[in-house]
């Protein structure tokens, strides 16, 4: 739906048929796997794959290649996405194997960590195109690319644009026992620098006339972000993954790793190669 929306070009159908848990398994009983069964495997995947690529090119109207490899699934995905040279990857939450993946991690999780394209983890069957869109930002070039997504996915959708200010060292203040009154006149100061970061950062998609719902919020930013996806139940939360201080790692622990294990909706996390 996605694919026929952005008018692509080329959909990549693709599916990982994993090599290490089969050979554990078949270990067991003989010295190795069978060549014969594990091409039994992609036989059988690869003809479900066609058949579903046949199905979704007549229902959109769009070229579909079906591909099947074996392997690491976030390592082959990633390698698929880069000899294709894919502007996005779709993913699901979970895979087929969900017990598998929560004692491993999610195919989605290790993708973001190693992929620089920007990554789409679909919870939510698609029904119809999104229609409301949160889009978190904490004015980095990451927050721009994301909010380029955002547009070029909303269509007539309704999107808001959101940012979480905490206040630098408030937590040290109040634990130092500052007077509620200082911490206050601290907090309103933060809150004014924020608003006005904000319409800085709009102000040159206003000027295009483009228009945005904003929301201003106090406190941590996965925190907040949860809080208001609670609220607005949006369709689609379009995020980046590298935050002001560049902490790729920390980034993805802190905020977009909360965001896609404790929100139901479609993620989306732009990166910084590519663009819409």
């Amino acid at each position: 739906m996605l694919a026929q929306f952005l008018g692509a070009g080329r959909l990549a159908l693709l599916h990982v048929v994993p090599r290490l848990p089969l050979e554990a398994l078949m270990s067991i009983f003989v010295e190795r796997t069978p060549p014969e069964t594990e091409q039994k495997l992609i036989e059988v995947a690869s003809a479900e794959l066609d058949e579903r690529a046949s199905r979704l090119g007549r229902q959109f109207g769009v070229r579909i290649d079906p591909e099947v490899r074996v392997g690491r699934a976030h390592v082959e995905i990633a390698a698929a996405a880069d000899a294709c040279e894919a502007a996005l990857v779709v993913v699901g939450g979970f895979g087929a194997d969900l017990v598998r993946e929560l004692f491993i991690g999610a195919t989605a999780e290790k993708l973001l960590h190693r992929s620089l394209r920007p990554v789409l983890v679909v919870k939510q069957a698609p029904q119809a195109p999104y229609r409301r869109l949160l889009v978190p930002v904490d004015f980095s070039a990451s927050s721009a690319r994301a909010l380029d997504w955002a547009q070029a996915i909303a269509g007539g959708a309704e999107v808001t644009v959101a940012h979480v200010y905490e206040a630098p060292y408030e937590s040290t203040l109040r634990y130092a026992s500052v007077e509620d009154r200082v911490l206050e006149i601290y907090q309103a100061a933060a809150r004014s620098q924020a608003q006005e970061a904000l319409r800085a950062f709009l102000e040159p998609r206003r000027a295009s006339g483009t228009d945005f719902l904003q929301r201003m919020l106090h406190g941590h930013p996965a925190a907040g972000i949860r809080e208001l996806a609670e609220e607005m139940r949006p369709d689609l939360i379009v995020m980046g993954k590298r935050g002001l201080g560049g902490l790729e790692e920390l980034l993805l622990g802190s905020v977009t790793k909360h965001v896609l294990s404790e929100t139901a909706c479609d993620v989306l996390v732009a990166t910084e190669r590519l663009a819409p």
